[in-house]
């Protein structure tokens, strides 16, 4: 696939078969697919998804680091994935956190002492998505579903062997297609956007 072809769909048909993020990536799976993505032009969080998928985490970092607080609560979970498949499972499982608490309407660090803004609580809505919150989205309704990927990767890095890989593949997989859709649905498909000092 050349740079000048690539839509948001060819790249998924390339990327989401081959995503391995279960060990920490050593470089990008296809090198050449990170101008493509960036080309597209799509909205932040939706090219750090295409990024984490291709594995290719310093192009993902990049991005998710200006979206480190709410209402971008779906550039925080990326954070989350990118710490998790980095192997820093601390800052996955804080992350992941943070979200949560912005979920439940709560300033990050801040539960049960600092309620979000109004508006920002609206702007984490995703209207196409039927009044369902992001996290429910992406997990269903199992609230300890984020954490328990992180410890399950962890757990599964220790052991050092091959099995569970193919089922946690898959599930981060899922996890990662959930967030698109949302993303997509929230965002939309098209290009155009810009982000501030990447230009």
């Amino acid at each position: 696939m050349t740079q000048s072809k690539a839509t948001l769909s060819s790249l998924l048909e390339t990327l989401v078969p081959s995503v391995h993020l279960t060990k920490p990536p050593p470089h990008a799976t296809h090198p050449s697919l990170t101008p493509a993505i960036s080309s597209l032009l799509l909205h932040p969080t939706l090219e750090a998804t295409l990024h984490l998928l291709n594995t290719d985490l310093p192009s993902a970092h990049f991005l998710v680091r200006h979206m480190q607080a709410p209402p971008a609560i779906e550039g925080m979970l990326l954070h989350s994935v990118l710490h998790r498949s980095e192997g820093d499972m601390p800052n996955a499982r804080a992350w992941a956190s943070d979200v949560q608490d912005a979920s439940d309407g709560w300033v990050p660090k801040h539960k049960g002492a600092q309620r979000l803004d109004f508006n920002v609580v609206q702007d984490m809505k995703g209207k196409a998505a039927g009044g369902v919150r992001f996290l429910e989205f992406v997990y269903g309704k199992d609230k300890g579903a984020a954490q328990r990927l992180i410890d399950d990767v962890e757990k599964f890095r220790k052991e050092g062997g091959q099995e569970g890989e193919a089922e946690l593949e898959e599930r981060i997989r899922v996890e990662l297609g959930r967030v698109l859709e949302w993303c997509k649905k929230k965002f939309g498909e098209g290009s155009g956007w810009m982000l501030v000092g990447r230009g």
